[in-house]
């Protein structure tokens, strides 16, 4: 089995820990796991991206061809879409209005930040993603990333309770 993942935005909006969170639950669930990040030359609010296979051989870390791809903005989408396998899955936060135009046929558009404007904090849709991003790796427990999420925010406690609502609210969107 081998799972190739990228994830891109905006630096702050969370990709980094969404994805260092689901690369530490698929270590404990006995996978190899790499996660290669990727910084914009900005120091806030430029391009973050990360790339992370997942799978029980030893792998290249290159994502060739994206089994699951969040992408959170507009310039994510253009740099990055050529990279979706026709066969994955294309998640893009619903502030993305531009069409798609790569060979990837399985796309969900989820309103991540609007999600978490309803809980109450936009910090959040970066665990709004990232539960919607487990539904597509049902072979990364969802007990797992709730404990992992909680050990995230430990020394901020008060933030856990929000977190755990978002990654469930990710995980139980239909789009």
């Amino acid at each position: 089995m081998k799972k190739e993942l990228l994830f891109s935005g905006i630096g702050g909006q969370g990709i980094m820990n969404l994805g260092e969170i689901l690369c530490a639950a698929a270590i404990k669930a006995g996978y190899n796991v790499t996660f290669s990040p990727v910084y914009g030359a900005e120091k806030r609010g430029g391009r973050t991206m990360c790339n992370i296979v997942i799978s029980t051989g030893i792998e290249c870390q290159v994502v060739s061809e994206a089994d699951v791809m969040l992408i959170m903005d507009e310039a994510s989408l253009q740099d990055y879409q050529h990279l979706a396998g026709s066969q994955g899955v294309l998640i893009l936060n619903a502030q993305v209005s531009t069409v798609p135009d790569c060979s990837c046929r399985n796309i969900k558009t989820v309103p991540f930040i609007e999600k978490a404007m309803e809980l109450g904090n936009a910090k959040v849709a970066n665990m709004i993603a990232l539960g919607f991003v487990l539904k597509c790796l049902d072979f990364i427990p969802y007990a797992s990333v709730e404990e992992l999420v909680k050990e995230t925010f430990a020394s901020k406690a008060k933030l856990i309770p929000l977190n755990l609502q978002a990654l469930k609210t990710g995980y139980e969107y239909e789009a």
